[in-house]
């Protein structure tokens, strides 16, 4: 698997831009770091401490990202440093990556699905989660609707809580438009849809689609490639395993194409 010195485009929120930077590195390409997203705690703490004045009370808790992970943490880090986790209550992760994130605070998961897609984490938790157990999802302000409405449409009380806020990072707006209309990047790659809309959102007003034809865009799963194609995108190469290493291999395989 080698990316030939390809430059390729990370539009990661910085804090998890790294790792796929590195890997991008190891297998011969340019990383170029230009974050869309830009993830922050929720100002207003209300609703986060009710919820968490009564963490005792939950059966599972559902983590759809890294960034639910982290955030959730430090909101209950913030709220009571001495309280823990109920012994009863179990873990459930979207993905091998989320659970990576779950171990560095001394836990581990009880659920990780086959897939590491909203869906099949639903699929799984429809098979152990019983009627009337409560549900803690911590998750982002722009994350999915499937988890939850899936569980409270088989009469499962769920608490989704926005732990962390999804904006848009202008500032890259400039250098993004230049690096495409110079040719300056081989390939996009998307690992959420959040970043494909703010990806469109940050070019508007400017004829960057001029400029794509030689670009190859990687999508990380389906859901991404979903909003790729809504925004009219092309995808070029989407794994079979919805993980980073399993969007870079793709790419890979791309290039040999080439």
């Amino acid at each position: 698997m080698d990316l030939h010195g390809k430059q390729i485009l990370v539009t990661r929120a910085k804090a998890q831009a790294s790792a796929l930077s590195l890997k991008i590195k190891e297998l011969g390409g340019i990383p170029i770091e230009m974050p869309l997203i830009t993830c922050k705690e929720v100002a207003d703490k209300a609703v986060i401490n009710n919820v968490l004045e009564l963490i005792h009370t939950y059966d599972w808790l559902v983590f759809t990202s890294k960034n639910g992970v982290d955030f959730f943490f430090q909101e209950l880090r913030n709220f009571n440093e001495s309280i823990t986790l109920p012994t009863s209550c179990k873990i459930a992760v979207v993905g091998q990556k989320t659970e990576e994130v779950l171990v560095s605070y001394g836990l581990t998961a009880d659920l990780i699905p086959e897939k590491y897609v909203a869906e099949s984490l639903l699929e799984s938790l429809l098979k152990v989660v019983k009627k009337g157990e409560q549900v803690l999802i911590p998750r982002g302000n722009l994350a999915r609707n499937v988890i939850p409405e899936g569980l409270r449409n088989h009469e499962i009380d769920v608490t989704d809580l926005d732990v962390y806020e999804t904006v848009i990072e202008k500032k890259s707006k400039e250098q993004l438009y230049q690096l495409i209309k110079d040719g300056k990047i081989d390939v996009v790659t998307f690992t959420s849809s959040s970043t494909v809309d703010n990806f469109v959102q940050l070019l508007e007003g400017t004829n960057w689609r001029s400029y794509i034809g030689n670009i190859i865009f990687a999508s990380i799963g389906p859901i991404t490639t979903k909003t790729m194609l809504k925004h009219l995108l092309p995808v070029h190469t989407e794994p079979e395993e919805y993980t980073i290493q399993g969007m870079l291999r793709s790419v890979a395989d791309k290039l040999k194409e080439e």
